[in-house]
C-alpha cells in the first residue's frame, strides 16, 4: 500500500514538474520573441511648406515591448535635413489616421488637425484619457507658429 502511494506521488510530482518546464519554456520562448521586437517610425503625411524649405511630417511610432504605448507625432525638419524636431506628440493606440492632418497657411503657419482614438467601446472615460493623452504640443517651432485644430473624429480599432 505505501509503495502504490509513493508510486503515485511520484507520478504526480513528475507531472507538477513537466507542467513547470513546459510553462518555463513557453514563457522563456514568448520572451525571447518580445525582445526581438524592434520600435519602428512610420511617415503617415508629409506636406512640404510654401517655399519648399521645411517639411512637415505626421509620424507613427510603435514600440516593440508587448503592451507598450503607440504614439504619432508631428515633426518638423529642413527639407534638407532628414531628421526633424517633434512638436507634437500624443499616446495613439488606434490604425486610422484619418482624422490627422497637415496644412501649412503660409510660410511662417502650420495648422495640424488632430483626431482621438477610442480603441474600444468597452473603455472608461479614465481609460479613454489616457490612450490619447497629449505630451507635447508646441506652438511655435523656429518662426513657424503652430496652430492645432481637433477634428472632431474619434477612431476606432
Amino acid at each position: 500500500m505505501i509503495r502504490k502511494l509513493f508510486k503515485v506521488g511520484a507520478w504526480g510530482a513528475a507531472i507538477v514538474v513537466a507542467a513547470f518546464l513546459l510553462l518555463f519554456g513557453v514563457l522563456f520562448v514568448d520572451w525571447g520573441r518580445s525582445s526581438a521586437r524592434r520600435d519602428q517610425d512610420y511617415i503617415v503625411q508629409q506636406k512640404a511648406s510654401p517655399d519648399g524649405k521645411l517639411v512637415a511630417e505626421i509620424h507613427r511610432a510603435t514600440t516593440g515591448m508587448w503592451q507598450g504605448p503607440d504614439t504619432v507625432y508631428v515633426a518638423i525638419r529642413a527639407a534638407t535635413n532628414a531628421w526633424g524636431d517633434h512638436v507634437y506628440s500624443k499616446t495613439y493606440e488606434c490604425d486610422d489616421f484619418s482624422g490627422f492632418g497637415l496644412e501649412w497657411n503660409n510660410l511662417n503657419q502650420l495648422t495640424v488637425t488632430y483626431g482621438e482614438c477610442h480603441e474600444s467601446k468597452f473603455n472608461s472615460p479614465t481609460e479613454f484619457a489616457q490612450e490619447n493623452k497629449v505630451s507635447k504640443n508646441d506652438s511655435v517651432w523656429n518662426n513657424v507658429t503652430i496652430r492645432y485644430v481637433d477634428s472632431r473624429r474619434i477612431a476606432t480599432h
